[in-house]
């Protein structure tokens, strides 16, 4: 059938349709994303085999004599995502769907079969019901938006609140270690020590300390950023260093650097956030190699391929392997804890650190898909998926009107926390609830100097 003019109201004429075979724009940038995510998935292996397994031995990565069909398997499961990646964001909860593909999927698809002592098809089960939960978490940005009714809250008031907030949860965090300033990085694992010591889990205060440092700090930094309050932004540099001063935190140190990081991509190339963030990891990864080839700095490479992706690749690996053959965990060390019998001597991070890692004071927390498979199995892997996509759903419903970069750059956080935390963990106990009530009660928008403009959300079918 051969398409028809349209009239267009604003010229007063028609407008003649574009023929059939014309190359659209967005024809073009799904080979431009699946080009960057195999340069991506292509660097990372190439660190692997050429540094990582030769730095990190001890950690469990190793070079395993395999037949090259599985690793072109790995390498291709790793690369089909970017198929149905958002090539652009119209969400801000795609930003942590990005994130999750970067740290979770690609390298839990291709490297338990270099760690595992099992034949690689015994894996191949987890890690295609893996990619399927992934593809299914997808489809929660094709829903349409929830109605949310929320309060009117005046911006004053609600500064006010939040920068009291802050300031009492982080001078009550702070008292546990006497208002000490301590940045050095020798006693950074001593100071976790003790302050797990100091503050119990489950107690007031470690609730006060996750929330300072996973929701507290962020929020106060992205709404800072963004509406251009010098105050927030210095109450959550603050945040940081008293969160790294009590527990040697990683990651109020940096929170900072990666949402600045991620500035850029959620602002000017927000149009081409796929291709852009594909292309920028892979070449970061390079980067990597170059500085350590350089430098022979050993940090360089631990805190970005190993502590970024290899770290979470290898845990996936020995979640599915520990759990395939003892008990599973039904949530007895955490949210059912006292209801259910857990049949273990330790929590279940601590659990796999004695096992793998041969000491229990090594926290090995995984993914949230990991610790689904750890809890209830691939059962608990599907479940995890659809309270997520609920969560998405809820996250890109209460952002309409307030702006894309502050939900945004939370989504990038909150991507972070789960590739390393069950959901229910980061839900209760690393801020995510608390962000989801300042996002609700935020109010909203009325200039945005630092914001792109709105991407209309694509309707429709593309060729």
């Amino acid at each position: 059938m051969r398409p028809t003019a349209r009239f267009d109201a604003g010229k007063g004429n028609l407008v003649q349709p574009m023929p059939a075979w014309t190359v659209r724009k967005n024809d073009v940038d799904r080979p431009l994303v699946v080009l960057g995510c195999a340069l991506f998935v292509a660097a990372l292996q190439f660190s692997y085999v050429f540094m990582d397994v030769k730095l990190f031995p001890f950690f469990g990565l190793r070079l395993t004599r395999l037949d090259p069909l599985w690793l072109v398997l790995g390498f291709l499961m790793a690369l089909v995502p970017s198929l149905w990646l958002p090539a652009r964001l119209s969400r801000p909860s795609q930003v942590a769907y990005w994130v999750l593909y970067l740290t979770v999927i690609v390298p839990a698809m291709w490297i338990p079969y270099q760690t595992l002592d099992v034949p690689p098809h015994l894996y191949l089960a987890y890690s295609g019901v893996l990619l399927g939960c992934f593809y299914g978490l997808g489809f929660s940005h094709l829903a349409p938006r929830w109605h949310v009714k929320r309060p009117v809250v005046h911006p004053d008031y609600f500064f006010f609140a939040l920068t009291a907030i802050a300031i009492v949860f982080t001078l009550a965090v702070w008292s546990t270690n006497g208002f000490h300033i301590e940045i050095g990085l020798q006693d950074m694992y001593n100071r976790r020590k003790e302050a797990k010591s100091e503050i119990s889990a489950g107690s007031i205060m470690s609730y006060l300390k996750g929330n300072l440092t996973s929701a507290l700090q962020p929020y106060t930094f992205a709404l800072g950023i963004t509406r251009g309050s010098l105050i927030l932004v210095c109450i959550s540099v603050w945040i940081g260093l008293v969160g790294f001063s009590v527990e040697g935190s990683k990651t109020s140190a940096a929170i900072p650097f990666l949402l600045l990081a991620m500035y850029p991509f959620l602002t000017r190339f927000r149009a081409k956030f796929g291709i852009a963030i594909s292309i920028a990891a892979g070449i970061a990864v390079l980067v990597v190699i170059a500085a350590y080839s350089a430098t022979h700095i050993i940090g360089i490479p631990v805190v970005t391929t190993w502590r970024l992706f290899e770290a979470k690749g290898l845990l996936s690996g020995f979640y599915w392997d520990f759990f395939t053959t003892h008990p599973k965990a039904l949530m007895a060390d955490g949210f059912l804890r006292g209801l259910i019998h857990y049949p273990y001597p330790y929590p279940v991070s601590q659990q796999i650190g004695l096992t793998y890692f041969g000491s229990a004071d090594t926290n090995a927390n995984a993914n949230l898909w990991a610790s689904a498979f750890g809890d209830f199995g691939y059962l608990g892997m599907i479940a995890e998926t659809v309270l997520l996509a609920m969560l998405f759903r809820l996250i890109d419903s209460i952002s309409l009107n307030r702006g894309f970069l502050i939900p945004a750059f939370l989504c990038a956080f909150l991507g972070m926390k789960l590739s390393d935390v069950a959901l229910d963990t980061s839900i209760l106990s690393h801020g995510t609830l608390a962000i989801l009530v300042f996002l609700y009660i935020l109010p909203p928008m009325t200039k945005a100097p630092l914001e792109s403009p709105v991407l209309q959300e694509p309707t429709g079918a593309t060729a």
